[in-house]
């Protein structure tokens, strides 16, 4: 029995190509309905940056190769075309691998916390589909385990990598909890999105969402339970709120001095601006205004750097952890190669027992029965620690060369 893994990702592929082989989760069921067919037992893991085909094979050269097959006719795409782009593992390797992907070590974005939820959305779903039994169900169960002994005994998810994170980061350490403040988000893009989700996850529920298309504010809004409002009601709205965070892709700035100094008339509120637009949003001359704070990527870029840096230095401490854990799952997938031989070493043995105690018993048939179950019972005890060292140590070496060694010497066949 060997575990083996196929895949590519951000590692060694281009996007046109990871996209072209990734499983939507609305078409997984399919995608593994022909797994059954082409391998049996099995687990896809597919995201934006990575597809994999977890399985159990008699032989992993030939698993591979039929693994390798399955992938390039499903997904329509030519062998030859995958190949330089595609990785194999098995065994250790492979579990490794999945430890180190349940980690967040072999994202992206080193340590982040997404890749954890997704690795157990497609165990699940081999599970419900019947795909997912014996050791692959225990292999994923512990790398669900290693995954969260990661998060709980580093600071591996700690600190904020991508820009949106470290905007929010930025803001916490400036105003604490954030969850009673209000903030404004400017521009409904892919970077003003990303912004106002990750003040969501922070605990901030009071968000409104400026844009030049209403439409599209609104439709932001609505995801994040929030408000929207149109550009022309900025000045209103920064004198209501705490935190701005600007991402419009405007040529020119969108919070001149002019319109600021007109918020700051009614309100003498601290003002928290981040500018993460390119090119800046916010003219640098807001700085003069009393109680207005500006930060822009040079110093979000600073946060993320650092943060950087410190993850990875915890990266260590979780390939240390991967390393124990693997170590440990392949103590246990050892043993189950030696499980039938001292099985049967132990049937051996209290057959034997039972037999010999019987043709004493029928010597000393003025025996007290209380002395026949004391003499029953020290021949379990015997028997039991006779055995002890013998399988104690099958079951730590796993060595398939030593099992065969025990089942020729106790005569097991």
């Amino acid at each position: 029995m060997r575990i083996i893994i196929l895949g590519l990702s951000h590692h060694t592929a281009p996007v046109d190509l990871r996209d072209k082989v990734a499983v939507p989760s609305a078409q997984l069921p399919e995608a593994l309905r022909a797994l059954r067919s082409s391998l049996g037992k099995g687990v896809i893991l597919s995201t934006c940056n990575r597809t994999e085909v977890y399985t159990i094979t008699p032989s992993a050269a030939a698993g591979l190769q039929a693994l390798s097959a399955h992938f390039a006719a499903y997904h329509g795409v030519p062998l030859e075309e995958l190949e330089p782009h595609l990785y194999a593992y098995s065994q250790r390797q492979a579990v490794r691998h999945l430890f180190r992907v349940a980690c967040g070590l072999d994202s992206l974005i080193l340590g982040e916390s997404q890749i954890l939820g997704q690795v157990r959305e497609a165990y699940a779903a081999s599970s419900r589909a019947g795909m997912a039994g014996g050791a692959l169900s225990r292999l994923f169960h512990q790398a669900l385990r290693v995954g969260k002994r990661a998060r709980r005994e580093t600071a591996i998810g700690k600190n904020a990598l991508s820009i949106s994170r470290a905007a929010v980061e930025l803001a916490r350490r400036h105003l604490g909890d954030l969850s009673q403040k209000g903030v404004l988000v400017i521009g409904a893009g892919d970077a003003g999105a990303l912004a106002a989700r990750a003040l969501a996850d922070a605990g901030v529920t009071d968000i409104t969402v400026a844009n030049r298309t209403y439409a599209r504010a609104a439709e932001l809004a609505a995801d994040l339970n929030g408000r929207a409002a149109p550009l022309d009601d900025l000045p209103l709205l920064l004198e209501q709120t705490d935190i701005a965070i600007s991402a419009t892709g405007s040529p020119g700035y969108v919070l001149t001095p002019k319109l600021v100094a007109q918020a700051r008339v009614s309100s003498d509120r601290p003002l928290f601006l981040i500018d993460i637009a390119s090119p800046k949003d916010v003219d640098p001359a807001v700085k003069t205004f009393t109680g207005v704070h500006l930060y822009d990527m040079d110093d979000l870029e600073a946060v993320a750097e650092t943060n950087r840096r410190a993850r990875q230095a915890e990266a260590k401490k979780v390939d240390a952890i991967v390393h124990q854990e693997t170590d440990a799952f392949m103590a246990w997938l050892r043993s189950l190669g030696v499980v039938p031989t001292v099985a049967a070493l132990h049937q051996q043995a209290e057959a034997l027992r039972a037999r010999e105690l019987a043709r004493a018993l029928k010597r000393l048939p003025e025996l007290a029965s209380a002395d026949q179950s004391t003499l029953e019972a020290f021949s379990r005890a015997l028997v039991k620690k006779l055995l002890h060292t013998p399988t104690a140590t099958l079951k730590a070496k796993g060595d398939p060369t030593l099992t065969e060694t025990a089942q020729e010497l106790f005569g097991l066949g």
